[in-house]
Parts: C-alpha cells; sequence; structure tokens
C-alpha cells in the first residue's frame, strides 16, 4: 500500500517539475477485486474472479488569465502492465500547456482529423446504434442496414469479450452466455446486431453473449465488452501533412454521434491545420455534419492502435464537416 501510495504522489510530482505548469488537480491510484457467481434454475452455475488498478494525474497550466487542464490515466488487469509514470505525467503536462493561447477561426468547411482522446465518440454511436433492443424499438439510424454500406469501407468494428488480460474482457456474459469475438462492422458494412436473451428473443435469434448487469438487484441490460477498429496504413503525422486546411479535434462535449439519427453534433477544441502544418490551438468551436457525409467521409485512417486498451480505435479523418468559429 506505500508503493501504491508513493507512487500517487511521484506521478503529480514527476508532472509539475514541467515549469509550465502552475497547479496540480489531484493524483490517484485505485484498484479493484471483483467475484461474480451467476446461478439460476435453467441449471447455470458460474462464477470468476477479475481485478484491476489504475493510476491518474490531473494538472493546470495558467498563463496570464488562461487557465488550461490536462490529465492522463492508466488502467490495467495487472499492476505490473500499468505504464510508466514520467509518460503519463508528461502526457497530463502536454495537454494543459499545449492549449494554452488559442487563436479563432472563421466558420467554414474543412477537414477534421479524431484524434485517440475522441475517435471512440463516433465509432461509439454506431457501436450503440447496433444494440439489439434499439434496432428492435426503432430507435437506431442502422435498424434496416443489415449488410449494407452506411459508412467508410475503411470502418470494420469487433467487439471482443475474449481478449486476454484486458479490462472488458469476461468468461461470461451478465446471464453466463459465453463472451465471443464478433464482427458488428466489416469494411462499413452491417454485418451483426449484439442482445442479451431478452431482446434475442424478441428478435427470433439467440443471445450474443452481450448481457451487462450493474448487480444482482437489476435486471440485465446490454452492453459491449472490447471494441476495436482496426488500424490503417497512416500514421497521424501523415494524416495531419496531408490535411490541407481543417482541425486536429481533441476533445468534444455535447452528443457526438446520435445513435438515432446518425447525425454529428458537438463543441470542439483541438488544433488548427494550414497546408499539412499545425498552426495554433482553437477552442469554442462547434462541428457538425450528417450521417452520409460524416461516416462516408471517413477518407484516412491512422495506424496508432493501442492494443493494451480495452477500446481500441485510432485516428482518423473525416474529409469534410462544418466548423462553426468567429
Amino acid at each position: 500500500m506505500d508503493k501504491k501510495i508513493d507512487m500517487a504522489l511521484e506521478v503529480e510530482e514527476l508532472a509539475m517539475k514541467d515549469e509550465r505548469i502552475t497547479h496540480s488537480s489531484g493524483s490517484g491510484f485505485g484498484e479493484r477485486e471483483t467475484e461474480v457467481f451467476i446461478s439460476n434454475s435453467n441449471g447455470v452455475s458460474k462464477s470468476y474472479k477479475s481485478g484491476s488498478c489504475s493510476i491518474s494525474v490531473g494538472v493546470v497550466a495558467q498563463k496570464g488569465d488562461q487557465r488550461t487542464t490536462g490529465s492522463e490515466s492508466s488502467s490495467k488487469r495487472f499492476f505490473a502492465e500499468l505504464d510508466p509514470l514520467p509518460e503519463i505525467a508528461e502526457t497530463a503536462a502536454q495537454r494543459a500547456w499545449e492549449m494554452l493561447d488559442p487563436k479563432p477561426v472563421r466558420t467554414q468547411r474543412a477537414s477534421v482529423i479524431f484524434d485517440t482522446r475522441v475517435s471512440s465518440r463516433l465509432i461509439g454511436g454506431i457501436t450503440s446504434a447496433l444494440n439489439g433492443l434499439r434496432v428492435l424499438q426503432g430507435a437506431s439510424f442502422l435498424g434496416d442496414s443489415m449488410d449494407k454500406q452506411f459508412a467508410s469501407d475503411l470502418i470494420t468494428i469487433i467487439d471482443d469479450g475474449t481478449r486476454p488480460r484486458i479490462l472488458g474482457s469476461s468468461p461470461f456474459d451478465g446471464e453466463g452466455v459465453p463472451t465471443a469475438r464478433r464482427t458488428l462492422v466489416e469494411n462499413g458494412v452491417v454485418r451483426n446486431f449484439y442482445y442479451n436473451t431478452y431482446a434475442a428473443s424478441r428478435a427470433g435469434v439467440e443471445s450474443t453473449g452481450n448481457a451487462s448487469r450493474g448487480g444482482y438487484t437489476r435486471v440485465p441490460g446490454i452492453g459491449t465488452h472490447n471494441i476495436l477498429v482496426p488500424g490503417g496504413e497512416y500514421t497521424p503525422e501523415q494524416i495531419i501533412s496531408q490535411t490541407r486546411r481543417g482541425l486536429l479535434l481533441n476533445s468534444i462535449t455535447g452528443s457526438g454521434l446520435s445513435s438515432v439519427t446518425g447525425n454529428f453534433s458537438g463543441g470542439a477544441a483541438g488544433f488548427w491545420i494550414e497546408n499539412g502544418r499545425i498552426q495554433h490551438p482553437v477552442r469554442g468551436l462547434t462541428i457538425a455534419g450528417n450521417a452520409e457525409e460524416v461516416l462516408y467521409g471517413i477518407d484516412m485512417l491512422g495506424d496508432d492502435t493501442d492494443m493494451s486498451r480495452s477500446t481500441v480505435v485510432p485516428t482518423f479523418r473525416v474529409r469534410e464537416m462544418q466548423i462553426g468559429g468567429v
């Protein structure tokens, strides 16, 4: 326990060594051990144990009246696999100071590059739309899209509850159904919806092992395990260098991609790009686009997939979106 306390103090101290950092917003270490039992009158009797740990730090950079924050964390199944403390501290500090001195940009249509901090927000809207119960309720823009193209052929989405050593993995779901690796989207084409037993029964299919459960007092919901979007052929730097004008997006507020309509909207911050080079930070923007232009508009896919995470979505570029500025 003393070592873990020392780690939380050390990661904060390392982040504060950056002279551009003026305050700490806190650091911490957490761990959890869980044991799950499933038993019912149909003869199911299963159990498993799991554990996880995490470390995080947040800091503030101040310049005059400006205050910007940055944070980073590492969460793993095993203590020995946590990211190195200097890397966590350096990332948190950089995320704080790099957003100082933002400049305005005019309202326009331009490319938007979703970096790995926000790329899962768009993919998450797609996976939510593949929830079998939402489809049955008519609350999914992909309800009639089985085996149909709805997005760029660069996009494949896999849900895999069997990946070893990953936080979202388990031997069975909240109803005792074994988990599996399942392709939800293949090259922009819907291949599968995901179900618990209730939604599967209504749809006339079998459960896909995606029942989620917050505890024994709650009825099962539906959720994914570990989402993976296989990477493409470009480095993030190559995507930036091949963008004439656009936004490198690293923060989104608001709804993101609607699982009902497929349209995208939200507040945005990041960096402005001109002629393949980052020029300056930008804040207070809005971005928006309809389902077709956003999903079919994904024209470059990064190779920066961190396979140690539960949600693995690389950097990607949408060819053009409406950006609201001044």
